[in-house]
């Protein structure tokens, strides 16, 4: 799809799960577990290769090829969390609807909530999902199941010298899907989510992608929470 299509079809989507996900009147609570990292990973890495290099190493990481592997890898995903039919289908359908789109500056800006905009940004990346997951969680968890996980992702480059450039990794529109709200609407049921903070796993996974195109092979290994990690409590807003 090219852009103009692909920025179309997605401003419609972000209108329908405006409505119908974020922005609706009934706000409750939910209650959600996230297990803790003992330390971080990394938003942001020096890699020994130039901007030219590094771009391309972008290109063949989340290029299209990519993101279709990505989708076919999902067809297979199942929701096993607590629901009745229609919550596993409709869960299973967001969990199975996996890929970002990769645009570039000046390809469809609109679509990068203001982050390819800014100065500096002439290199830089984004990452937009439009509707579309990462996946399961491996932070955030309901009831023992890890969540949904949306969210985007701008990738700024910063050329340091001719063979060396940082990439800083932020987030965008991070949130989880924590249900489904079946009452009657046009439109049919609809996800019940919540907005979290980034995890750091999702950004560093970003950066050791590029780091593996580029042969990089001296990049930490990605820290994710382990079996007897802490888990913390938190009470969000819930929104449908």
């Amino acid at each position: 799809m090219n852009n103009l299509l692909r920025a179309l079809a997605i401003a419609v989507g972000i209108v329908f799960v405006g409505c119908e996900q974020r922005h609706a009147s009934q706000i409750e609570q939910v209650n959600l577990q996230e297990t803790l990292l003992p330390y971080p990973n990394p938003t942001s890495y020096e890699f020994d290769a130039g901007v030219t290099d590094v771009k391309d190493a972008i290109g063949k990481a989340f290029g299209q090829e990519h993101r279709t592997k990505q989708w076919r890898e999902a067809q297979s995903a199942i929701w096993k969390g607590k629901g009745d039919a229609s919550a596993q289908k409709a869960l299973t359908e967001a969990l199975r609807w996996q890929g970002a789109d990769l645009i570039w500056k000046g390809e469809a800006d609109v679509l990068t909530r203001g982050a390819l905009a800014k100065p500096g940004t002439e290199n830089d990346a984004y990452l937009s999902g439009g509707g579309t997951c990462i996946g399961e969680s491996k932070t955030y968890f309901k009831d023992d199941q890890p969540l949904i996980y949306f969210a985007d992702f701008h990738i700024h480059l910063t050329a340091l010298d001719e063979r060396k450039t940082r990439v800083e990794i932020f987030t965008y529109g991070s949130y989880v899907v924590t249900g489904l709200d079946e009452s009657w609407s046009p439109h049919g049921p609809s996800l019940i989510s919540a907005e979290v903070d980034p995890t750091t796993i999702e950004q560093y996974q970003i950066l050791l992608d590029i780091g593996r195109q580029l042969g990089a092979k001296e990049m930490p290994p990605l820290l994710t929470p382990g079996p007897d990690a802490p888990v913390k409590e938190l009470t969000l807003p819930r929104e449908r």
